[in-house]
């Protein structure tokens, strides 16, 4: 299921945050004017440098009852041996109410963690996946939206966010179209650079090269 129909079936159920796997979510229309709400949640992760990802989010809605503003402060920590670090902040002012961050796991050498902050309008979601490196400390937010999709063909395609490399960039993924049954292929896997902010395709490895033929 895609992530926006989950997160549209998970707000309608309650005015509180979920949780579901390594996702929470929340719906900013549920505040009244002035009001703050604090969700917090934490999810395990295979690292050397971390044994668990805490997330903190205070949503407050800076604006009135007939022109309501949500207002985004995201906190992350990471926990080892029962040690707590706060590795990054990131505030944001979302258009929409549908909101919702993922914890979308480490690299493999476990330096790199992805997170995903997301939103929600109708059917489409943006993503705003952001990266943190336990060597260095550094941490970079990109915005992802219709980058990729708005130079395909019109077929209702939707950008995955599929994990992050050893070094640091995010892989996305463009899949077959669920809306559109002919004429919209899967569009494949593609590189989300954080330093430069350039989406790219994955460089293929060199092929080995082959044996000579032994001389007649």
């Amino acid at each position: 299921m895609p992530k926006c129909l989950l997160l549209l079936t998970l707000v309608a159920c309650a005015t509180r945050a979920f949780s579901l796997s390594k996702q929470i979510t929340f719906d900013c229309g549920e505040l009244g004017p002035g009001a703050t709400q604090t969700y917090v949640d934490a999810f395990p992760v295979k690292s050397k440098f971390a044994t668990q990802v805490l997330v903190s989010v205070d949503a407050s809605n800076t604006g009135s009852a007939n022109a309501p503003q949500c207002r985004i402060k995201w906190t992350i920590s990471g926990k080892l041996a029962g040690r707590t670090k706060v590795l990054f902040q990131h505030e944001v002012s979302p258009q929409h109410n549908f909101n919702g961050g993922e914890f979308s796991g480490a690299s493999a050498d476990g330096s790199k963690l992805l997170f995903d902050f997301f939103e929600v309008a109708n059917d489409r979601t943006s993503h705003r996946p952001a990266v943190y490196d336990f060597l260095t400390g550094a941490w970079q937010v990109r915005d992802v939206r219709d980058r990729l999709t708005r130079n395909f063909p019109n077929c209702n395609y939707f950008t995955m966010i599929d994990g992050v490399t050893d070094a640091g960039d995010v892989v996305l993924s463009v899949p077959k179209s669920i809306y559109v049954r002919e004429g919209c292929p899967d569009q494949g896997e593609w590189l989300l650079h954080m330093k430069t902010d350039e989406i790219t395709r994955p460089t293929k490895p060199d092929a080995p090269p082959q044996a000579k033929s032994p001389a007649q």
